[in-house]
């Protein structure tokens, strides 16, 4: 009977609402095998009599069998979307005729291309996903996203034979209530189950979907981004197109506003810049097969920008709009012209922290037109290309580049500030924060700085036509803002803004070669060692001087209330109980013991203890979130979960702070094992040691150890940036001697354990102690794979 039932579901295009769009697994087919059975086992075992069974089995009717159409939702109106649909779009658009567009591209005219190809891809996008309005009736569906018209039906009959009970209370008819009851309860848990288990599976690998799912089964509220009010002036806004247009009004002008606050420079930013270099930036044409390779690295969204299309929809057929996006692409190229149609952004407010009502803490997201993805990766390709090529990014920059991590950085830094620890000098790290530094960047300086950087002639006018009267509009609750004119920054959310923000800020550590700057994008840092910790103090507050002349000469506000330093040193090294003044421009910095870097704290004595008690409140949190809802999945799918909310936390920067004593670590590995008790659904006091081979989940010394050994390959095959080119030594290069070990990296002099627990300590220590065999693999991939399988069986 099961199997008949599948049948009839996937021989259909019906399918149950809950599985749809994705398709029917063995791993759900067994479970709906399971659950039927034993409903239908419960209910015709009991006296209760029926002449229907699709009344009384709330597992089939929970299985809703009407087509469910998807919705892409614009406002107060909806498209119908569908994978058949999806594919009757490619068929109109393979019989479309782009002559037009070709021509206007060769006549040199990329604005009247643009809008002849958008007008053409728009009649077909509208025909075949027509937009229908949708009214604003009150839903009567049912509070839990699991109960369902069966359901419902059999919790009435619940009731109604409660009803009878307490009318008629004798003990036929008791034992028909509990009897109906027990059973309703049995199946409605395993209804439940079910549904939670599915919608897992299908947001496997989306942590944000993940979260929304465990909010609604703790019944916590998610979170929104709606927004209730804001208050302007001191005067409180609540209408949606009010507050749409102050948040854009606030987010095109913050830029001038804070230039306008920035005192005069007494040297030009021209100061700070190296010789240009005698060769020039060519912008090479693109290809449809390039267009097509470059599609599929954008992300899938349902996000659409101000052109109204799905990115998720316009991405499988690109293929039939890849030659006319090719003609266009080519003649923007040719011209330095960016259609202006591509230069308009649909902006939303992200809430950051503090005050919901404060416009100043949301981030403006931008979500460009489709085509203008496409246009931006294109030339994306094209300029980093360059900029690798030519060597102009800072070695030490590890923002936005392929390759670079926040771990790089945290390395970077780590080894800087233990190389002083070690050799027995105090060590002065500044953490700059910058006030709206993507919003701020000047188009005059950063135009003049590219063309410094060699990109003259056709390729500079293309850069100065893509910020050039460039247009946005916020989307508040719902409602938008009209277009205003963006004149400063670079838009955020889009694919060439982050690598322009890179060469903008690219000359900051040519203001001295005394310093040392880590740079993650906008996050900036600088350090400092010296022996004796009053010329420390001099020498940073006379250095500052030019870090303040660089600041002012390329028009960026430091956030000094959010920017502060700390005294690196050991333990055994006290410092004065004096405050140090340390100021730029006439305003003090604070000084911390600890602050938060990249995601990771960082304390005076680069012991990792604060961070590591924040992962460990978070881990412990999620540990008994786990618990909780443990009861309604299967084990498949808490393994799932334990990656999701647990796992992230321990490998995030582990190569970094989890190189550390055992003891420090020691509350991580109890909650871990704690986790995986859990999921292997045994006692709180079982041994684990099997348990985590059984899971194949490793644990937090072997992940770092994994991560070590990871970066040593990228390392050995030069794969590291060139920041990392000369860390470490072979035992060749220190003698000629042939012995064993002469492949071997040599392991860095340590005086003080927090130089011992640095990478260049535990990195040749943990390579040298992989088998050959896996350290001579031939690629990354491999060797990732093999080395787990090596941690988990050892």
């Amino acid at each position: 009977m099961t199997n008949c039932f599948l049948n009839s579901i996937t021989s259909h295009h019906f399918l149950p609402t809950i599985l749809r769009p994705t398709r029917i697994t063995d791993t759900t087919a067994s479970l709906i095998d399971n659950i039927f059975t034993n409903a239908c086992s419960k209910i015709i075992d009991s006296s209760i009599i029926v002449s229907d069974i699709s009344d009384h089995l709330p597992v089939l009717a929970w299985v809703d069998l009407t087509p469910l159409p998807l919705y892409s939702k614009t406002d107060n109106s909806t498209r119908r979307i569908n994978d058949q649909l999806i594919e009757h779009l490619g068929i109109v658009l393979s019989q479309i005729d782009w002559s037009r567009v070709s021509a206007a591209c060769e006549a040199g005219d990329p604005n009247l291309a643009y809008a002849l190809f958008y007008d053409l891809l728009k009649n077909a996008y509208d025909q075949v996903f027509p937009v229908v309005q949708t009214s604003q009736r009150k839903s009567n569906a049912p509070k839990q996203p699991w109960m369902t018209r069966g359901l419902l039906k059999s919790c009435r009959k619940k009731a109604k034979l409660h009803l009878k009970y307490i009318k008629n209370p004798n003990s036929e008819s008791k034992e028909k209530f509990t009897k109906y009851r027990n059973k309703f309860r049995q199946i409605r848990i395993k209804a439940e189950q079910m549904y939670y288990a599915t919608e897992f599976s299908k947001y496997n690998h989306n942590l944000k979907k993940t979260w929304c799912i465990i909010r609604s089964l703790l019944k916590a509220d998610a979170s929104s981004t709606y927004i209730d009010c804001i208050t302007v002036n001191g005067a409180k806004i609540s209408n949606a197109s009010q507050m749409a247009e102050k948040f854009n009004a606030y987010f095109t002008s913050i830029g001038q506003s804070l230039a306008e606050n920035i005192p005069t420079s007494k040297v030009s930013y021209r100061n700070f810049l190296k010789p240009p270099p005698p060769n020039s930036f060519v912008i090479q044409s693109t290809s449809p097969e390039e267009i097509i390779n470059l599609g599929r690295t954008i992300k899938p969204t349902h996000s659409s920008g101000p052109d109204d299309i799905d990115p998720c929809i316009a991405n499988p057929n690109l293929r039939h709009l890849a030659v006319p996006l090719a003609m266009i692409v080519n003649s923007s190229f040719d011209t330095g012209i960016v259609p202006i149609a591509l230069k308009m952004a649909k902006v939303i407010p992200i809430f950051k922290q503090g005050n919901k009502e404060e416009v100043a803490n949301y981030r403006p997201i931008s979500i460009l037109p489709y085509c203008s993805k496409i246009l931006e990766k294109v030339m994306y390709e094209r300029l980093y290309s360059y900029a690798t090529k030519m060597n102009i990014l800072y070695p030490q920059q590890h923002g936005f580049q392929s390759g670079h991590s926040t771990s790089m950085a945290l390395l970077g830094m780590q080894d800087r500030v233990s190389h002083a620890i070690d050799a027995n000098e105090f060590s002065l790290g500044i953490f700059f924060d910058l006030a709206k530094a993507f919003d701020t960047v000047d188009h005059t300086i950063l135009l003049k700085k590219l063309e410094n950087y060699g990109i003259r002639d056709t390729p500079l006018r293309w850069f100065y036509s893509y910020l050039d009267q460039r247009q946005q509009q916020v989307v508040c609750n719902g409602l938008f803002s009209k277009l205003r004119f963006v004149h400063h920054g670079v838009p955020q959310g889009s694919n060439l803004g982050p690598l322009l923000f890179l060469l903008y800020i690219n000359d900051l550590p040519n203001s001295s070669s005394v310093r040392h700057f880590i740079l993650f994008a906008d996050d900036t840092n600088v350090f400092y060692s010296h022996k004796s910790l009053d010329n420390l103090m001099d020498l940073v507050n006379s250095e500052l001087a030019t870090v303040a002349d660089w600041f002012r000469a390329n028009r960026l506000s430091l956030n000094l209330s959010k920017t502060n330093f700390i005294i690196f040193r050991s333990h055994r090294k006290s410092i004065p109980n004096q405050n140090f003044n340390i100021s730029i421009d006439n305003k003090p910095i604070l000084q911390v013991k600890s602050t938060k870097f990249l995601g990771v704290y960082v304390d005076e004595h680069l012991t990792w203890k604060q961070h590591i008690t924040q992962i460990s409140n978070k881990i412990a949190k999620n540990v008994g979130i786990l618990s909780r809802i443990s009861y309604l999945l299967p084990r498949n799918i808490i393994s799932n979960l334990y990656y999701s909310l647990i796992q992230p936390y321990l490998i995030y920067c582990n190569i970094v702070w989890a190189s550390n004593y055992q003891t420090r670590l020691m509350r991580l590995h109890i909650l871990q094992k704690r986790a995986v008790r859990i999921i292997a659904g045994v006692p709180y006091n079982s041994h684990t040691s099997q348990i985590f081979q059984d899971l194949r989940v490793l644990k937090i010394d072997q992940i770092n150890k994994s991560q070590i050994c990871e970066f040593m390959f990228r390392f050995a095959n030069n794969l590291l940036p060139p920041a990392f080119k000369d860390y470490f030594p072979c035992v060749s290069d220190v003698h000629d001697h042939y012995t064993r070990a002469r492949d071997d990296y040599r392991t860095g002099f340590a005086r003080t354990n927090s130089r011992l627990f640095s990478i260049k300590c535990t990195g040749p220590t943990a390579w040298n102690s992989v088998s050959l065999n896996i350290r001579k693999l031939p690629n990354l991939y491999l060797f990732k794979k093999s080395l787990r399988e090596s941690l988990l069986d050892s």
